[in-house]
């Protein structure tokens, strides 16, 4: 696979929010724009874990919480019908700078969501988030700021020992008319993906 193909759900996903904005519909809130996000992020996993060796994937599941009830985890990785990873996916199409520290915080949350309930012991985490390099914000554009969420990620790394991991990937692009160049953070997802294979 090419970079592009990993921006492609970010392309796919902003192409379609931007055709429900113009009908009149926010596209933010589309679940059209989160089923296009998830099938092409699957077709990037099953890339590298085919079905024919036993991977298999689910989108807009929910799973138990550790705070009690449960939640809706954008894709879930399975190998052999068992639950390997969870997959967690932000498409940043605006504002982001304002929002920056929520969005952190929510990685993190959802994270401990996961992690501190024991039946999800051996379940990585991986989080995706496709960041342009600038974003409009009302009238104007910014150049998008992204919090180093890489200490949370170390110390989570440090603490797992039942052979899980967790993995906060940022996919940050330039936008040139319909598609994205200058991409960086592909290979880190890469070696995350590959990585599931190991646990």
């Amino acid at each position: 696979m090419h970079n592009l193909d990993y921006v492609r759900p970010w392309l796919e996903c902003d192409s379609l929010r931007k055709n429900l904005i113009e009908q009149g519909t926010d596209g933010s809130r589309s679940s059209k724009a989160t089923d296009v996000l998830n099938a092409q992020v699957i077709r990037i996993f099953k890339n590298t874990l085919p079905e024919d060796d036993g991977w298999s994937f689910a989108a807009e599941k929910r799973i138990p919480c550790s705070r009690g009830d449960t939640f809706t985890v954008d894709v879930l990785v399975y190998k052999d019908k068992t639950l390997r990873a969870a997959v967690l996916l932000k498409a940043i199409q605006k504002s982001y700078n304002k929002n920056r520290h929520n969005y952190a915080n929510t990685l993190a949350g959802e994270v401990e969501r996961i992690k501190d309930l024991p039946m999800h012991r051996g379940v990585s985490v991986i989080t995706i988030d496709w960041v342009p390099r600038k974003v409009p914000t009302g009238d104007k554009m910014e150049q998008t700021k992204i919090p180093d969420t890489s200490s949370a990620e170390s110390r989570w790394n440090k603490f797992l020992k039942d052979g899980s991991f967790v993995s906060f990937n940022k996919i940050i692009f330039d936008v040139s008319g319909n598609t994205a160049i200058n991409i960086q953070g592909v290979e880190k997802l890469q070696d995350t993906i590959e990585r599931l294979k190991l646990v």
